[in-house]
């Protein structure tokens, strides 16, 4: 068992001055202005929510411990497809090295649904899985994305040298095989300090800019206050450096113009909040974003209540109820992960797409969610036309770098 230590580090949950345990049941919700019922189930799951946050709360389990294991996996299995719904993609490949928590710690966490019990694995062996993968599809025009399940760059990956090793693979693969078809795409929240940790003399930068016509690099940036991004990502990057990353992308070449905008949570999404998000973003020359609203599992919609009540008591009805409508609870994205009712999607989505369009800004969207949203407004099916004439599409993979490097081209270098 190895430990490690984090670049950045907040104040977290357990240490909020004057935080009290917010017991969320159907009366509660009531009491504070809910104006629809809650069926029986809703609500027990509520009561379970509640007494499950509390046990990790208590047993200090909200945030991974400072350590992680080093395993080994089977290098001649194939990688995983990326497609939650069904209807993503499917040519795309999952370059997950470690399995459990991830050290950002994120509360809302898609893969761990904010539970961090579960010790961080890191598989030594990645690399040849890894090349044996890129050894099989050559030929075939796929992403692998670094990583859909936990932070490409987070200590564990960095300090070892692992997330290094994992690109020199790829810089090995192009070598042996120049015409390869595969492609890079990278979302990350870390900053420049994780990205210039040196491995063998070597940094982040340094190796992507070796394949940089072969890269792409998307932030990871959700709609919220600050107060609240550093305690629901306590071991994340600020904006600023998230988006000094993709800035330095640029000036060496790679493609790191679009933004994974997610979570996003309704109570915060003001016309005052994303015009000041759209803002910094297209600032610091961001031309794209794929935004996405936070699903959850009921427990860690509650979860995430607890902070929501915190700093923002007034908000806690308006985040919980376009979520527990009993019309809107077969609203499932993934496993029991629940959507905010299409309505409330709706109108939001056509809010971030006018004031993103103010801005020079595209929107690519998941296909689950245009085929969800578009039953209640037509416009939805055709939301992303601009982003995906632009390349983009889904997440914001940028499909011009296939054909782009056909013609031994990259994304033009900024000064």
């Amino acid at each position: 068992m190895e430990s490690f230590n984090l670049l950045e580090e907040r104040k977290v949950c357990y240490e909020l001055p004057d935080f009290k345990f917010f017991p969320v049941n159907a009366d509660v919700l009531y009491a504070l202005g809910l104006d629809y019922p809650i069926t029986e189930k809703v609500n027990q799951e509520l009561i379970a929510g509640s007494e499950w946050y509390k046990a990790l709360f208590d047993n200090k389990r909200l945030t991974p411990n400072k350590q992680y294991e080093e395993v080994t996996t089977d290098v001649n299995q194939e990688l995983e497809i990326h497609n939650y719904t069904g209807i993503c993609p499917t040519n795309v490949l999952e370059v997950s090295p470690s399995v459990g928590s991830c050290a950002v710690g994120c509360q809302y966490c898609l893969v761990t649904d904010g539970k961090h019990v579960k010790g961080i694995q890191v598989y030594t062996n990645y690399p040849q899985r890894l090349a044996n993968s890129l050894e099989r599809n050559k030929d075939k025009t796929l992403y692998y994305y670094f990583s859909p399940k936990t932070e490409a760059f987070s200590e564990p990956h960095l300090f070892n040298g692992l997330a290094h090793d994992i690109l020199r693979t790829f810089i090995a693969h192009y070598e042996k095989h120049p015409e390869s078809r595969v492609r890079i795409f990278v979302a990350t929240k870390g900053g420049p300090k994780q990205l210039s940790i040196r491995h063998k003399g070597e940094s982040i930068f340094d190796l992507m800019a070796k394949i940089a016509s072969k890269i792409q690099v998307n932030g990871s940036i959700g709609i919220m206050p600050p107060y609240l991004r550093n305690i629901l990502e306590p071991n994340a990057a600020s904006i600023a450096e998230r988006l000094e990353t993709l800035q330095i992308c640029r000036e060496l070449g790679i493609w790191s113009e679009s933004v994974l905008c997610q979570p996003l949570f309704l109570p915060y999404l003001t016309k005052e909040n994303i015009e000041n998000y759209i803002q910094q973003l297209a600032g610091a020359g961001v031309k794209n974003i794929k935004p996405e609203f936070f699903t959850a599992e009921i427990k860690n919609i509650v979860l995430v209540s607890q902070y929501i009540h915190h700093y923002d008591p007034d908000k806690v009805v308006e985040f919980f109820r376009p979520y527990l409508h009993e019309s809107n609870l077969s609203h499932i994205k993934q496993r029991a992960r629940l959507a905010p009712d299409r309505e409330t999607c709706v109108e939001k989505l056509s809010m971030i797409r006018e004031i993103a369009f103010q801005h020079g800004v595209t929107l690519s969207v998941c296909n689950w969610v245009k085929k969800e949203l578009s039953s209640v407004a037509e416009w939805v099916k055709t939301v992303d036309k601009e982003s995906a004439s632009n390349g983009y599409r889904c997440l914001g993979y940028q499909t011009k770098l296939f054909s782009a490097e056909s013609q031994g081209n990259s994304l033009p270098m900024t000064k």
